[in-house]
């Protein structure tokens, strides 16, 4: 068995804020899926990474997986950069959740949380 991709998908109360955060980082629209008069799911991709942002509750799911987003609450993402300074200077006007940090693993990295309330964490390794 062969896997070729993970991709986290952050439930929101709103779509369109945490489009706005990746694309932030040159993360760039895929495709957009509306749900009524706003968004209900985006796909975002930068350098080959993938990030899907759906509604809670969403309307064009089935009803057992609808139930069970509602109730989703937050989920944390782990992203390596290869320049946490690029980072840091396109999220200039979001607050850090936890301040820039080198870590007992050995990463520089820093926090933030999206305006999902999904938990970013962006790190750079020396290698």
């Amino acid at each position: 068995m062969k896997i070729s991709r993970a991709t986290p998908v952050l439930f929101v109360d709103r779509v369109e804020p945490t489009r706005d955060f990746f694309t932030k980082l040159g993360f760039t629209v895929l495709f957009d899926v509306p749900e009524g008069d706003r968004l209900g799911f985006v796909g975002l991709e930068k350098d080959g990474v993938q990030v899907m942002v759906e509604t809670r509750g969403n309307a064009n799911e089935g009803p057992a997986l609808r139930e069970i987003t509602r109730q989703s609450r937050s989920a944390v993402v782990f992203i390596e950069v290869d320049n946490l300074d690029a980072v840091i200077a396109a999220l200039a006007t979001e607050p850090a959740l936890v301040e820039r940090h080198k870590t007992f693993y050995g990463s520089d990295e820093i926090t933030f949380m999206e305006p999902g309330g999904n938990i970013v964490t962006f790190a750079r390794f020396d290698r």
